[in-house]
């Protein structure tokens, strides 16, 4: 018994440290374009052209929010016994690793179809945490329960984002189309997995509010894409009714997360 439970502290002492690590890492990845490794993963974005579907570039500094959430989690994991916190290690963790993987391959590579798949266990590991913290149900209001509700919460609701945004881009390349080729199917290939996604989590997966900011956000990105740069006005009118749309309802109908028989606002 005693034997056992040393594996088990060693196994989760070193879980930590590697979240810590890639916690860490994600700071550093975006950054190498300008020591000469690789190319920033904007400038691929727009190189052959501006496509709808992608939110304006200041509002990917969501990232910023997403990264400095992980760093505290994973200090205050290392230092002090949390259950909580414990629990989302695990996914947290691969949501995290995973990410860095990505930022390197869309850096170094540019393989769309490979940048699409690597988005895909991101997106799963990071609603796996999202439904451990909704099952864990602590809601106490202070600060350490905002901030794993804020960084879990935007982690997912930003993967959503992303992998949306990704499969027109996937579609192009499958087709053989530029970025500015059938933009209206090129929206309609973002939009609508987003809402398929955003329906789902809220049903399934966790009542966290915060996903939906950043669905929210992203989306109102792509509005102020098509309205300020690329000056397609119609979409940006039809994406914003859209946001809108998924907003209103999980707000007017609230969700029923990791509990699919109860219903909470």
């Amino acid at each position: 018994g005693f034997a056992k439970q040393a594996q088990e502290d060693g196994m989760s002492v070193s879980l930590k440290i590697l979240f810590l690590l890639v916690a860490v890492a994600q700071f550093f990845v975006p950054v190498l374009p300008q020591t000469g490794i690789g190319e920033t993963i904007g400038d691929r974005a727009v190189a052959e052209g501006i496509p709808p579907e992608l939110p304006l570039g200041v509002f990917f500094s969501i990232w910023g929010v997403i990264f400095l959430g992980l760093l505290a989690l994973a200090v205050r994991n290392l230092m002090s016994r949390d259950y909580a916190t414990e629990q989302l290690t695990l996914p947290l963790t691969l949501a995290a690793f995973g990410n860095v993987l990505w930022m390197l391959s869309a850096q170094g590579f540019g393989l769309v179809w490979l940048d699409f798949l690597l988005l895909l266990p991101i997106l799963f590991c990071t609603w796996w945490a999202a439904y451990r913290q909704d099952r864990l149900a602590r809601y106490d209001g202070t600060p350490w329960r905002i901030l794993i509700g804020l960084t879990v919460g935007l982690f997912a609701g930003w993967l959503t984002v992303a992998v949306s945004i990704s499969v027109p881009d996937f579609g192009r390349w499958i087709l053989a189309r530029g970025p500015t080729d059938a933009v209206w199917q090129s929206l309609w290939m973002t939009l609508v997995p987003a809402i398929v996604l955003a329906a789902l989590f809220a049903n399934r997966v966790s009542r966290n509010l915060w996903y939906f900011v950043a669905v929210g956000w992203g989306l109102f990105g792509v509005v102020m894409n098509n309205w300020a740069r690329t000056g397609t006005q119609w979409l940006a009118i039809v994406t914003a009714v859209i946001a809108l749309y998924v907003l209103f309802r999980r707000l007017r109908f609230g969700a029923r997360g990791s509990y699919p028989d109860k219903l909470s606002t």
